[in-house]
């Protein structure tokens, strides 16, 4: 039984706890908006989004999640007594009613990292997606609200299809905007579903779901620095492969483990089981012409495999004073099984004095979360 306690988050300066999540959904071609199809498909895109499989039970995942039980429900109009499934999406399938919602700053976010591949486009698309960017990115930055509500309904089509296949779709504009944005094979959907936190119990209160898209690591704009300067359609798309060898490698692992002799999560101090991990990313600072900053020993933690391989993606982070930030892109049965309690607010040993710089840059443009909707109070 998974006992790890809950996440708290705040949106819109209020306080909530997550329930429950669905992560890394992709963005299937099916769902990808016609003009960020890729070369070797054709077709519109339809815009109903697969979430998971349901069943009849009423203990699955997916009406647990999202509280709804009648998936794929055939429905019959009441006038003609015949199966009508559109009459069923505006009649009888409203999943959440205007309790879903997008952040502005997380679309903004994930426009940032997906630049690279807009303009560098290494997956080979119908057309030329770079001409949509800065047309996407100011359509974002004109949305009036930091928090764009919308409603879903069940879009699964239980009169043709017998595979349990639960889908979602809204008519509300937002749904129509990320839709246009996220780029195929390489976006995932994830939902989080809160409850606002109270003092005394949180019986009668609603949950509402927090939708947020993310781009994969490897495509990330931290990855690929360069391309994001004024000639970014014209970089060779064989510049990231000259950074294989490292200026000052060799000295900046030894001054970093001299530095942090253990890794702060599983204290092993063997170091051929030890990674000189960069807290602001070596290939920012070298595009930067911050060379003393790549090999900085202040820049750099100590820690084992799988711990680096976390801080390294952006699912965790450190404040100044060292306490421990978890991300919310990885469920509760994964933190437990890390050994990670991310409800805690937990002091590690990372050292960090002189690292402020590092750490604000990591928290802001590594981490895979919006800073802003974490409190870190006593």
């Amino acid at each position: 039984m998974d006992t790890t306690p809950l996440q708290q988050i705040n949106i819109n300066g209020i306080a909530y706890k997550i329930l429950d999540s669905l992560q890394d959904l992709r963005a299937e071609d099916s769902f990808i908006h016609r003009s960020n199809k890729l070369a070797q498909f054709d077709g519109n895109g339809e815009s109903k989004k697969y979430v998971g499989s349901y069943k009849d039970s009423n203990i699955s995942q997916i009406s647990n999640f999202f509280e709804y039980e009648n998936w794929g429900i055939e429905y019959k109009d009441p006038l003609k007594n015949q199966k009508n499934f559109k009459s069923a999406l505006k009649n009888s399938a409203v999943i959440q009613n205007n309790t879903c919602f997008f952040s502005k700053s997380n679309l903004l976010k994930y426009l940032e990292d997906a630049k690279i591949e807009y303009f560098k486009q290494d997956q080979g698309y119908q057309s030329n997606i770079s001409e949509h960017f800065q047309i996407r990115l100011e359509e974002i930055k004109s949305l009036e609200s930091d928090y764009i509500y919308f409603s879903i309904y069940d879009s699964s089509d239980g009169i043709s299809q017998s595979q349990s296949r639960a889908y979602i779709r809204s008519d509300d504009i937002i749904w129509k905007i990320w839709r246009k944005l996220i780029l195929p094979k390489i976006s995932y959907l994830s939902i989080l579903k809160l409850i606002e936190i109270e003092s005394s119990s949180n019986e009668g209160k609603n949950p509402i779901f927090y939708f947020r898209i993310i781009l994969d690591y490897q495509y990330r704009s931290i990855v690929h620095p360069s391309i994001l300067k004024s000639q970014v359609a014209e970089q060779s798309p064989e510049e990231p492969k000259k950074r294989k060898n490292r200026i000052g490698a060799d000295k900046f692992r030894k001054d970093v483990l001299a530095h942090m002799p253990q890794c702060p999560f599983t204290q092993i101090t063997d170091e051929r089981l030890l990674i000189a991990s960069h807290i602001k990313p070596y290939a920012v600072c070298i595009d930067e012409a911050k060379i003393d900053e790549a090999v900085d020993y202040f820049n750099g933690l100590s820690l084992s495999p799988t711990y680096d391989w976390l801080f390294d993606q952006g699912f965790i982070t450190f404040t100044d004073d060292g306490d421990l930030i978890c991300g919310t892109q990885l469920s509760s049965l994964t933190w437990s099984r890390l050994n990670i309690n991310p409800a805690s607010r937990k002091k590690m040993r990372i050292y960090p004095e002189d690292r402020s710089e590092y750490l604000n840059y990591h928290r802001n443009h590594v981490f895979q979360g919006d800073i802003k909707e974490f409190t870190f109070g006593n």
